[in-house]
């Protein structure tokens, strides 16, 4: 998607991204349709199948967590994990809940007052990676695995990440994260799934956060939330369903 370090995107990388944007919106609104004509149908999750790993990363990584965020981004990135996690369930994806959990936890710490200080100078998203490879392999994972980890960081803000290239967990902190924040791919879950992950981590006053994030925090020209604002963010992230008390019709 992009050929410079810090993310900010040359002139073609900036063309293929919004390409990718639009072709993204119409792939789903394509599969929306099927599945409420019943031609495309998708796996039922639940949410009590659905654990937050035990394990020592994943301990780590929730100490980690809650240090450096408000509680609107920490419930935001819970809230990515349960939707990422029954996204893949729904298309019956086998997925690494581990390395979801952790990368899910800790994918925005770019965003958070530790560290947005990077924001104006480089692409959030590229920094988050950075940050949990480190994290990772400092906690003992082997560094092949902690790259792919950075790698799926990376690329969470992409229209469409692949599952062949990136992974299953990627593909779904992408989709979970988009989920959450304008309400993409609500379609494939059941009302019941969104309702418990929302009783379980509100929303409360997550719309003007991450809408802050975007407006306050001055995004490097030419990197992908730079874009994004520039190309309508306020507007979806405001009109997204998933904010409205009655979610009937997501």
């Amino acid at each position: 998607m992009y050929t410079n370090g810090l993310g900010i995107l040359n002139s073609r990388e900036a063309t293929s991204f919004k390409l990718s944007l639009i072709k993204s919106k119409l792939n789903e609104n394509k599969n929306k349709l099927l599945h409420q004509l019943g031609i495309k149908t998708y796996n039922t999750p639940h949410f009590d199948d659905i654990k937050i790993p035990d394990s020592r990363l994943a301990s780590l990584a929730i100490e980690e967590a809650n240090d450096i965020y408000n509680t609107s981004l920490l419930k935001h990135c819970y809230r990515t994990y349960f939707f990422s996690a029954g996204l893949a369930c729904s298309q019956n994806l086998k997925i690494d809940e581990e390395f979801l959990f952790v990368t899910s936890i800790l994918h925005d710490v770019g965003l958070t007052a530790t560290h947005n200080h990077i924001c104006s100078q480089q692409c959030f998203a590229i920094h988050g990676g950075h940050f949990v490879k480190y994290f990772a392999v400092k906690n003992g994972t082997e560094k092949q695995r902690a790259n792919r980890m950075k790698l799926a960081i990376d690329a969470h803000l992409n229209p469409y990440v692949n599952k062949k290239t990136f992974g299953n967990e990627a593909y779904a902190l992408s989709k979970g994260a988009a989920m959450d924040v304008i309400g993409a791919h609500a379609f494939q879950l059941p009302h019941d799934f969104i309702k418990t992950t929302h009783k379980n981590f509100p929303r409360t006053n997550f719309k003007s956060d991450i809408l802050n994030t975007m407006t306050e925090l001055h995004h490097k020209e030419h990197t992908r939330a730079d874009i994004l604002f520039k190309m309508g963010f306020q507007k979806l992230a405001s009109n997204n369903k998933l904010d409205l008390h009655n979610i009937e019709n997501t």
